[in-house]
């Protein structure tokens, strides 16, 4: 007899039931509300929100108003009958995805969990207390602010750089605690589905096809299952190939352990490869487990694309240092793109399409990587499955973030469990090529000038003044290297080698802020402050004026320095250092709302494109890779805010975007401007003594370098003018130069172009053999609020045909914004005399007239 009176079917299939309709009420309180029914898990404030008992948190100020929530403990319940097929089962689990985060959870009246990582999903057996009907569940979630600083007041207060301290004994989406970019929000409550997972012969626990590519690019799989069974079983593997048709069916007894591992050789596999070197092909694992009777028990499911993921860190010709870049089946691979955090507050808020969308506009963008950054969460699987698709490396950190994290006995085993389940789930996706230990958690420890050795390779840094070590060297690698054939990486930033700082540009990882931050270089410098690989860097710009009226209600709060508008940025001094960069290179003639957007957004616009520009000539040639990559801080933001983001809150893309799009494309021509100092015999050096007295004569000279990042050669025509600023007249034409554009790398094509003088624009085109133009780009003085600019610019806007919008000049223009609601493929663009600027606006209408902005 089954465990509810029926007949159970010893060879009965494992069958999932979801468990939901929750209600919820604050603990103590006397009404239960109903919660609501998203598929994608509950957040309280979500919930609240939904039954207008708060107000919304992400506009105006009413962030301050809702803090109570996150000090209040919160409970939510449900009830549920078992379905026919999982009565018919004699086992049943109660399968937690994402409990958030210190949650006893009770099931008829009896304990049957206490969780405390969000980050971590729970089973349970409930064999012996579910029923057939009217099973009620209840989940406690106590305030995660609280519990933290109670064990803060056990253990002792440790450093971190954003958020309050308690925080790094919390195993919580860090980033709710408040970052310099994101509110201070302490959400609760069953963020990821709950499950009934009923069997009774057995079901998988666990299967993975482990993917090998070796170096002459032959595919082996070792397929590693893992079941509860009661009896000999059988799991079998249909392979799909990536058409859809079956390639082969292979089959392995289970042994007494519950563990079947099996290898299979995929003859002339169809790889994997990121955008621009080939199909994205993936294969699909069909597994069946099966009794001694050849009776279905469970199936799985895996869809894998197969690819050979290095970090190649060598030697670099005639520098120093090792180098630090991707390569994928044997290709090199310059990573342009950038690091994402969570899209929301509240991400049981979001959905599928909105990961789509998301993802389509980094792909739009010309990015090629995205860094899911280690103080938020391990992304939904929407997010991941869809960089398979596109072709978007993953840079992968741990949630780990800015901080000295501890590295006690118990806080080891739970972080040590937390990462073997995540990386179980994410190592599926291809896409993922390299897991990160943390977040600036090295870089926090040498401003704190905690010392260390990092040839001490001791398995226990417990006693030590940077315990989490522990995990970063010796827990997480070995998980890595055991559960996947991806590269592992310290930390970001980290630099390999005997006690080589984090800053050091020759080795590792880059996190280069002494652009707004650090000692506040000039953008122009970018150049000088490169590295191996820049995985974070950026410069902070308004959002757009639709998002701001969104989140700004009143119109008498719609300048750019009231309180609300100050609210809704985090970032320390921002007004300070963001006028410092607005006023160091623009004349800014109107600070109302509109124009100080656009100024931030376009000055945010010339920040990034120097800095892509300057980093990607170093991509150099095989053996020579100087840089592998730059990543901006930041993709997206959690909530609608000014901030370093390039695309903001409601998708809405900044100027920037669209500057890292037009850096990022496969072929690009860079120019970059030197000055020159011309000192007389025995004068001393002023530009360094006084730099505002210093009267010597300047010369100036522009260089020229094509990068090629296809795997194609290009042949085409170097066309070169020199314009006059303020007059747009024509100064010299060069004569057309026929050049080759290696593929994948590096082209030195003018160097040294000398300008007569300073306010004068190079302007360089890149013609194909078809006579169509593959890439323009001008080289400008700076800063541009020297320039004068002519009072009689003309700029006609033109809408012959629907979707397509060309703009002419009769000057040159800097940053010219189409100001619409369509969705654009170019903007804040420079326009050069008399040459046809097309964008492609697909929600524009033929005659319509549209506004524009440029730089007076």
């Amino acid at each position: 007899m089954g465990i509810f009176g029926k007949s159970s079917v010893s060879g009965h299939p494992a069958v999932e039931q979801a468990i939901g309709s929750w209600q919820f009420r604050q603990c103590g309180a006397a009404t239960w509300r109903n919660a609501s029914t998203s598929t994608n898990g509950n957040q309280v404030h979500l919930d609240l929100l939904a039954n207008g008992d708060i107000p919304d948190p992400f506009v105006d100020m009413n962030e301050k108003s809702v803090q109570w929530v996150g000090e209040a403990d919160w409970e939510y319940r449900t009830t549920f009958d078992v379905g026919d097929a999982a009565s018919a089962c004699s086992t049943h689990e109660m399968h937690f995805d994402g409990l958030d985060t210190y949650c006893v959870a009770a099931l008829n009246g009896t304990e049957i969990l206490r969780a405390e990582n969000m980050f971590r999903a729970y089973a349970v057996d409930v064999t012996k207390h579910v029923k057939e009907r009217d099973n009620e569940l209840v989940l406690v979630f106590k305030s995660a602010l609280k519990r933290g600083r109670e064990i803060e007041n056990k253990k002792g207060v440790r450093f971190c750089s954003n958020g309050e301290t308690s925080r790094v004994y919390v195993r919580k989406a860090q980033y709710h605690y408040g970052w310099d970019w994101g509110p201070l929000l302490m959400t609760c409550g069953p963020w990821r589905p709950v499950r009934l997972v009923s069997f009774s012969a057995g079901r998988f626990v666990d299967f993975f096809p482990r993917c090998t590519v070796d170096s002459d690019l032959k595919a082996t799989i070792y397929f590693e299952a893992e079941v509860e069974v009661s009896g000999t079983s059988t799991v079998f593997v249909d392979i799909f190939a990536p058409t859809g048709e079956i390639v082969d069916t292979v089959e392995h007894k289970v042994k007494k352990s519950g563990v079947a591992t099996f290898k299979y050789k995929l003859a002339n596999p169809k790889l994997w490869y990121p955008k621009g070197y080939g199909e994205q092909s993936r294969y699909r694992f069909s597994a069946r487990l099966v009794d001694g009777n050849n009776f279905p028990l469970d199936t799985s499911d895996k869809i894998i694309g197969l690819r050979r993921a290095e970090l190649v860190q060598e030697k670099v010709a005639d520098e120093k240092g090792l180098s630090f870049y991707f390569r994928i089946n044997n290709i090199p691979v310059y990573c342009a793109g950038s690091n994402w955090i969570p899209a929301h507050s509240f991400t049981c808020q979001l959905t599928e399409k909105d990961y789509k969308e998301w993802i389509q506009l980094v792909d739009e963008g010309n990015q090629n990587m995205v860094r899911v950054w280690g103080g938020g969460i391990y992304e939904y699987d929407w997010l991941y499955d869809e960089c398979d698709k596109r072709g978007i490396l993953v840079w992968q950190d741990v949630m780990f973030g800015c901080a000295i994290y501890p590295g006690d006995k118990e806080f080891v085993q739970n972080v040590k469990e937390e990462v073997e389940y995540q990386l179980k789930r994410l190592r599926k996706f291809c896409s993922i090529v390299v897991y990160a230990g943390n977040n600036e958690d090295y870089q926090v420890a040498e401003v704190l000038n905690i010392k260390w050795d990092s040839n001490d390779s001791k398995k226990n840094y417990s006693k030590t003044d940077f315990p989490a070590r522990t995990l970063y060297e010796v827990v997480f690698p070995k998980v890595v290297s055991s559960l996947t054939e991806v590269a592992y990486h310290k930390g970001s930033p980290y630099s390999p080698g005997h006690n080589i700082p984090t800053s050091d540009q020759t080795v590792g990882d880059l996190h280069q802020w002494n652009v707004w931050h650090g000692t506040q270089e000039k953008y122009q410098d970018w150049y000088k402050l490169g590295g191996r690989f820049v995985s974070e860097f950026g410069m902070l710009a308004f959002p757009n004026i639709q998002t701001i009226e969104k989140y700004v209600t009143a119109k008498k709060d719609r300048y750019p320095q009231s309180e609300v508008m100050d609210h809704h940025n985090k970032s320390d001094g921002f007004e300070r250092r963001l006028a410092l960069y607005v006023m160091e290179n623009f004349h800014v003639q109107d600070m109302g709302l509109k124009n100080w957007v656009y100024i931030t957004q376009l000055m945010q616009s010339e920040c990034l494109a120097y800095a892509y520009r300057c980093w990607r000539r170093n991509w150099g040639r095989d053996g020579k890779r100087g840089s592998g990559g730059a990543l901006v801080w930041q993709t997206n933001d959690c909530w609608p805010v000014t901030s370093w983001a390039i695309i903001d809150f409601f998708r809405v893309p900044k100027l920037a975007y669209y500057a890292v799009k037009r850096e990022s494309q496969p072929l690009v021509l860079g120019l970059y401007r030197n000055e020159v100092r011309i000192s007389k015999e025995g004068e001393p050096d002023l530009s360094k003594q006084t730099p505002y007295h210093d009267y010597a004569a300047r010369e100036y000279y522009v260089d020229i370098w094509g990068v090629n990042s296809s795997l194609y050669e290009f042949e085409g025509v170097l066309q070169v003018q020199i314009y006059d600023s303020e007059t747009g007249n024509l100064v010299k034409t060069l004569d057309d130069k026929n050049v080759i554009l290696a593929a994948n790398q590096t082209s030195e094509l003018v160097s040294r172009l000398r300008l007569p003088q300073f306010k004068q624009v190079v302007v360089a085109k890149l013609v194909g053999k078809d006579g169509q133009v593959a890439f323009k780009a001008g080289d400008w003085p700076q800063p541009l609020k020297y320039i004068r600019w002519p009072e009689d610019t003309k700029i006609d806007v033109v809408v012959a045909e629907d979707g397509i919008v060309e703009l002419t000049a009769n000057k040159l223009v800097k940053g010219v914004e189409l100001i619409t609601d369509s969705k654009l493929n170019d903007n804040g663009f420079d326009l050069y005399p008399n040459d046809t600027h097309v964008v492609l606006a697909p929600g524009v209408k033929a005659g319509e007239r549209i506004e524009i902005n440029y730089l007076k």
